[in-house]
């Protein structure tokens, strides 16, 4: 072996060592991590509980109907959903300001969920 390669692993040799070294004192030479008293944050909040809500709850468990969507439906009569699956789609998007289509969606899916 030659001179030049001697070197070269003792060279290695050292750095790798250094590094053992290092990484053995970490511990010692970084502070200890901080951890929070409080609660981490919520990011979601959970899905409003129909019980807890008034007497239109049900409606708002239909896909496509949101809170203020009921509120429309309940001004125009609509309580729950057997009502809103006898009712006529063109008096549904008239009094709640939505689409013909999107009245017959939701009739379609009242009627499915009766």
């Amino acid at each position: 072996m030659s001179n030049a390669t001697r070197n070269i692993i003792r060279t290695a040799g050292v750095i790798v060592g250094l590094g053992a070294a290092a990484w053995a004192l970490r511990d010692r030479l970084l502070p200890s991590p901080v951890v929070p008293d409080e609660d981490p944050p919520a990011f979601r909040e959970t899905a409003p509980d129909p019980v807890a809500m008034d007497d239109h709850a049900e409606l708002i468990t239909l896909h496509g109907i949101g809170p203020a969507t009921a509120d429309r439906l309940k001004a125009a009569g609509i309580m729950n959903v057997p009502m809103l699956a006898a009712a006529d789609a063109a008096e549904i998007a008239e009094a709640v300001g939505a689409s013909v289509t999107t009245a017959e969606r939701w009739i379609a899916t009242a009627q499915s969920a009766d």
